[in-house]
């Protein structure tokens, strides 16, 4: 919903469409989606990465940031 608000509202008209992440977190579940427009073929990014991360390689660097600021929390 956000990123086709984006698309139509924001984003210039020489602007590529907007890849969208979710990065959701509770206690005992973090979640990551991707949101691409409809029919999209391509991705385009400000900064070269040979791929983007999977699901499951976000996952990960959410819950190790979770566990350094739980960390921090108790200092």
């Amino acid at each position: 919903m956000y990123v086709n608000y984006y698309d139509r509202e924001i984003k210039q008209d020489d602007e590529n469409p907007t890849v969208g992440i979710l990065l959701s977190t509770n206690k005992n579940e973090t979640v990551v989606k991707y949101t691409l427009p409809k029919d999209n073929k391509t991705i385009f990014s400000s900064e070269y990465k040979l791929h983007m991360p999977t699901e499951q390689e976000l996952i990960i660097a959410v819950e190790e940031e979770k566990k350094n600021f739980e960390l921090n929390e108790k200092s």
